[in-house]
């Protein structure tokens, strides 16, 4: 049953360990961009604030395929050389970056005030209040949310095979172009994305009921 999809797994394999990689990347880079920039905006003079308002609200506000073929064509306009999976994955984290900065701005907001206005009585100024009572906690509220995010990354690296970067699907359109088995191929693909996405799906759940209140 579906012989040439059996024919050509290896092939698609490769390109999976190629879509791992690139997720890895975004998803490692862009959450700690993200929680970088959250913090920030939390604790940041209005003018910074303003800054990362802005950049939180373009990014969010415009599609990821957008921001590859920027990305893509940005860098050789600047004077860089880079190949296509790079110029995309660099492109990604920047993208994805925003969406988890939102997450753990919100996440900051929900430690409850009472902690903070503790902390403020004993004379802790913000930034060792951030570091030791509000960030700590925020962390625990964003695991879900931020996972959920990466898992909407994953699935937005299929998008790279537009701009030329080899990957699971540019593997697949490889394949059905050579053998026009497109609906055995693309099933495999869909087979081999949701094993990818699984746990991570069943992680952030997990997360969101252990980690979906503070203590």
């Amino acid at each position: 049953m579906f012989p040439v999809l059996q024919s050509n797994l290896p092939y698609l394999l490769q390109g999976a360990v190629y879509t791992v990689a690139l997720s890895a990347f975004v998803v490692v880079f862009g959450a700690l961009l993200g929680i970088v920039v959250g913090t920030i905006a939390s604790a940041a003079p209005a003018p910074v604030r303003w800054l990362i308002n802005a950049y939180v609200f373009v990014f969010r506000g415009v599609p990821v395929l957008v921001i590859m073929f920027l990305g893509f064509y940005s860098f050789p306009a600047v004077g860089l050389r880079l190949d296509a999976y790079t110029a995309v994955a660099i492109s990604m984290v920047v993208y994805i970056g925003a969406f988890v900065t939102e997450a753990v701005r919100g996440a900051i907001a929900a430690v409850p005030k009472g902690q903070v206005e503790a902390a403020m009585s004993i004379g802790m100024r913000r930034i060792p209040m951030l570091r030791e009572i509000i960030v700590p906690q925020a962390l625990r509220l964003a695991v879900a949310p931020v996972l959920n995010i990466s898992l909407m990354a994953i699935k937005q690296t299929s998008y790279a095979s537009i701009v030329g970067a080899w990957e699971l699907s540019f593997a697949a359109r490889e394949v059905v172009e050579r053998t026009l088995a497109a609906f055995e191929i693309f099933l495999g693909v869909m087979i081999i994305y949701f094993l990818i996405c699984y746990p991570l799906s069943k992680a952030a759940a997990l997360a969101e009921k252990r980690f979906s209140y503070v203590h």
